[in-house]
This record gives C-alpha cells, structure tokens and sequence, in this order.
C-alpha cells in the first residue's frame, strides 16, 4: 500500500480537506463520495489510489471481465507466470482465475496440449504426423531423448533430423503456421 502513497495523493487529501473540512471531521456522517464531484481532479486521484490498492483484492478480479478477457489474451502466448508479471498481479491471483473460469481453464489447458505436442514432417513422405510429447517423438524418429530437445526446442529450426525430418512444438506450428 506505501507504494501507490504519492505526493500527488497527499496533495490531493489536503486540498479536499481545505475545501470541505466537514467531511474530515470524525463526528460528521458525510462520505467524500457523497461530498465531491466525481470529475474533480483532486477527488480522481484518491479513487486512482483506491483503485490500485485494491488491485490485490481477489473479488475485484474474480468479478472484472476485463481482467479475464486481458487476462485470456495472455494466457494464449504466455505461461501463468509470464501473464501474472504482465499485469503485475500475483501468480496465485491468477491461478485462482483460472481455476474459476471455464474459459480460461480451456486457454491454459490447450496451450499445455500445443506446447508437449510435436509435429514431424517427414520429407520423404511429404506428410505430417503427430506425436504426444517428446519421448514419443524421439521413439518415432529412433533418436535419443537429447537430440530431440534440441531441436524441438528451436522454434525456427534450420536443420534436418537424419536428413528427412523436421520436428517442432504443436503451439509454434500453429501460431507460424507449418514449419
């Protein structure tokens, strides 16, 4: 909370106190929202101050569909982690989230699904096969376990695997789409 405490914000508190001191007072019932214009400059940068210190409150995000719609964006190029330091939230804010909404419990596993597939061309063949993870890749093209990270894990891989084939994730190749 000292974080988003700017001068800006003390400025802002004392002008309105100067201005209307009866909404200061303890004993007066009257609230700064029922007391100021919405549009006042002063008033605006108390609610900004509201407003980032209830950043961390997981109702706030667990009601906001603009954070799940910006937060869905994400998560369909980023890891959990990535998006949480992207919209400078906690990982554990987003993985609640995610473990409350349907469609965004679809985005992430889909992602991990495109992320251990792998596609191989064979250019022999000149066909595409699939494979279910790496171990089932390196099997299919009689290579060790190794080999195959090297190249699964470059993502505009050059070279040609025994000089017939080329690997690479199931997300790169739809998102590149082909090799």
């Amino acid at each position: 909370m000292t974080d988003h405490c700017t001068p800006e914000l003390f400025k802002a508190i004392d002008n309105l106190e100067r201005r209307y001191p009866n909404v200061f007072k303890s004993q007066d019932t009257y609230k700064l929202d029922d007391v100021v214009p919405p549009l006042d400059p002063d008033f605006q940068v108390i609610k900004d101050f509201r407003d980032a210190v209830n950043l961390g409150d997981w109702e706030k995000y667990h009601t906001d569909t603009g954070m799940i719609a910006d937060l869905a964006s994400l998560l369909g190029r980023m890891t959990i982690s990535q998006a949480a330091k992207e919209l400078a939230i906690e990982r554990k804010t987003v993985r609640k989230l995610v473990q409350s909404s349907h469609d965004l419990k679809q985005i992430v596993t889909k992602r991990r699904y495109d992320f251990s597939h792998m596609i191989i061309y064979d250019r022999q063949r000149k066909k595409y096969d699939t494979a279910s993870d790496m171990y089932h890749a390196a099997h299919k093209l009689g290579i060790p376990m190794a080999s195959i990270k090297f190249y699964a894990n470059d993502r505009h891989c050059k070279y040609w695997i025994n000089n017939r084939y080329k690997i690479k994730r199931k997300v790169w190749f739809d998102e590149d789409n082909g090799m």
